[in-house]
């Protein structure tokens, strides 16, 4: 029985510091890839795990999301979660690598030993350089126990050398991050901020890290310069962002009983969204069109990252499938193209008018912000405050199909 080891079918490669996997000849394994032509399970896992030692892991994420779907026998699928988790650890997504490595263990426990221990010991690693010592160590001596009982002393020898390095695993902070908020900064997720993963650190700075980060890096400067008030960036390095506090709660804060302030909910959203709907999109370097919003829909489809307990009410029956089927279905002829936030909600704007979360901001159908936009207004704060919104954007009659078809495509983020 072949085990889910991610390199089982490897060409040369060796292990950092951090005991990841890097190509011994990068020049020679990236020849191989070009020439390589992936036309089954095997083929498309292994060019996939090749492009994923290469550091090109949108590539490796499209191989092994072909790989999953040509996967046929349980553990074809589990070692591809971990070969997926891999990759979004790799590229600095830990929190869906978490997801996909956890999977692989529940699949495992109980019916695959073999396939238990690796999934254990790649998320004990992953776990590891989060920091999160206590559960890494638990789950590798899981594995640890499991290939002893197994008797493979490769494998016992590498477990080892991870429990050993312990203490080394963890990633630490950039310096020029931990210049700002210190070498032993204080993490709190007990805050408003609950979205966009961001933790408030000392009390007085927003710090975010992985590729959404880096993106929003690049989305805040570009938006500072053209007069839309976002937060300060306080640090920037590899892939960690400090932001300052802004000093003002979300509109979501505001109670219902607050309705009377002025000016309203709805009327501070639609003014900030019209203003930065008005920005020249020839401008924006960022695309956030509808052929890219649904490649990514269909991965977290493929990859089973999608959350149908969180569907609306009127999308509850259905499944992750069926929306995104309806998606190309019912999708518009064309877009009315402006620069979007993606994710224009009262928790992403601030009281004083700061706009949060823009990582994701990029060209799309103005209806991509205003779907979600008169969604949260409509069932937090009430249709008045829905009206104020249209009405501060100027739009008298909106599309209601364009409405509810960027309401479904939220539905798979």
């Amino acid at each position: 029985m072949t085990a889910p080891d991610p390199v089982a079918e490897r060409g040369p490669y060796r292990f950092d510091e951090r005991l990841r996997m890097v190509p011994v000849d990068p020049e020679a394994l990236a020849v191989r890839v070009a020439q390589a032509r992936p036309d089954d399970f095997a083929s498309f896992r292994q060019t996939g795990l090749e492009l994923m030692l290469l550091g090109r892991h949108e590539e490796a994420l499209d191989h092994l999301d072909r790989a999953l779907e040509l996967a046929r026998a349980p553990r074809q699928r589990l070692s591809v979660w971990i070969n997926l988790a891999d990759v979004y650890r790799y590229r600095g997504d830990a929190p869906t690598a978490e997801i996909l490595y956890r999977r692989a263990v529940e699949a495992a426990r109980g019916s695959d030993a073999e396939a238990l221990s690796f999934a254990a010991q790649h998320l004990g690693k992953a776990l590891a350089e989060q920091g999160r010592l206590d559960e890494a160590s638990e789950l590798l001596n899981e594995a640890l126990r499991l290939r002893v009982a197994e008797g493979d002393i490769e494998l016992i020898e590498s477990t080892r050398t991870a429990l050993d390095g312990l203490d080394e695993l963890p990633i630490p902070l950039p310096p020029a991050v931990v210049a700002v908020v210190g070498a032993n900064p204080e993490f709190s997720d007990e805050h408003e901020g609950l979205s966009g993963g961001v933790a408030l650190v000392n009390g007085a700075y927003w710090v975010k890290r992985g590729p959404r980060a880096t993106a929003e890096h690049d989305r805040l400067n570009w938006l500072r310069a053209r007069g839309i008030r976002v937060p300060e960036v306080a640090a920037f390095a590899e892939d960690v962002l400090v932001l300052g506090d802004a000093g003002a709660p979300s509109l979501a804060a505001r109670e219902n009983t607050a309705a009377a302030v002025s000016p309203s909910i709805g009327a501070v959203m639609g003014e900030l969204l019209r203003r930065l709907h008005a920005l020249p999109v020839a401008e924006c370097p960022f695309d956030g069109r509808l052929d890219i919003v649904l490649a990514r829909a269909r991965r977290h489809v493929l990859e089973e990252l999608v959350d149908r307990d969180d569907f609306d009410d009127d999308n509850a029956g259905l499944s992750p499938e069926e929306v995104f089927d309806r998606l190309l279905t019912e999708r518009p002829e064309t877009e009315d193209l402006v620069v979007a936030h993606g994710d224009f909600t009262p928790p992403n704007v601030l009281e004083n008018g700061t706009l949060l979360d823009v990582g994701g901001l990029g060209v799309a159908d103005r209806y991509r912000d205003l779907a979600l936009a008169e969604r949260d207004l409509r069932e937090d704060f009430g249709d008045g405050e829905v009206r104020a919104f249209f009405a501060a954007y100027g739009l008298d009659a909106p599309d209601r199909r364009r409405l509810d078809y960027y309401r479904l495509l939220d539905e798979l983020f």
